[in-house]
């Protein structure tokens, strides 16, 4: 296992933006955008199914409520147009998917990582490699990471929509085990409940780490 304090801070950054979409209720994906120095810099999560809101709400979110609202779009957009994107690296939870990797491409982005595949996207793997242009892409080498990932990510799914969720049903053949903690943990919004209570994501996953690392072990190698 690769403890918490040993991710690369963009990772932690990204991951913590997670955690928060699951205490919104919204789908949980999130980025980060760091220097040369692997400094956070900015970060966002996915807020394409929040309400607008108020206008607070929607002067800090512009972008809240519609399809742009994903978690790289929002970690981007807090980036300023004078620093050297080049320098940059853009973190995400999930592999960006077109629009973001074109978002990428777009603004100059140095290099892009992330921390696991994206359940949702049943492209074929040329056509996700084909989106990323020239921007070089790095999977971070850490398969329980992977695995924790995509179990936020389906979380909110299956606290809303259960075994009939999409995003369930498509993973349930590429990881059945997955799928089944996911729905577990989805009985009474037990993840969603500590994270709103301010409790860490390493502190609400302790309890489930034998699990983790086992599904980890047969479908994120």
């Amino acid at each position: 296992m690769q403890p918490w304090a040993a991710l690369p801070q963009g990772a932690r950054a990204a991951l913590e933006q997670q955690w928060a979409g699951v205490a919104a209720g919204a789908l949980p994906c999130g980025s980060s955008v760091v220097d040369v120095h692997g400094t956070v810099i900015a970060a966002g999560r996915n807020h394409a199914y929040d309400a607008p809101g108020g206008i607070e709400t929607r002067l800090r979110y512009p972008l809240q409520g519609s399809r742009l609202a994903h978690a790289e779009f929002n970690a981007l957009a807090l980036v300023p147009t004078a620093i050297d994107h080049a320098t940059l690296t853009l973190w995400a939870t999930q592999h960006p998917c077109s629009m973001c990797a074109a978002a990428a491409r777009f603004v100059g982005i140095g290099r892009v990582r992330f921390i696991a595949d994206d359940p949702s996207d049943d492209s074929p793997p040329e056509a996700i490699a084909a989106s990323r242009g020239t921007v070089p892409y790095e999977r971070l080498p850490s398969p329980l990471w992977a695995a924790i990932s995509n179990l936020l990510f389906l979380y909110t799914s299956a606290v809303q929509r259960g075994e009939e969720a999409r995003n369930l049903k498509m993973n349930r053949s590429r990881s059945p085990e997955l799928v089944r903690l996911t729905l577990d943990l989805a009985q009474g919004d037990s993840l969603g409940n500590s994270a709103r209570s301010g409790a860490t994501l390493p502190a609400a996953l302790a309890p489930h780490e034998a699990a983790l690392a086992a599904i980890a072990e047969l479908n994120f190698r």
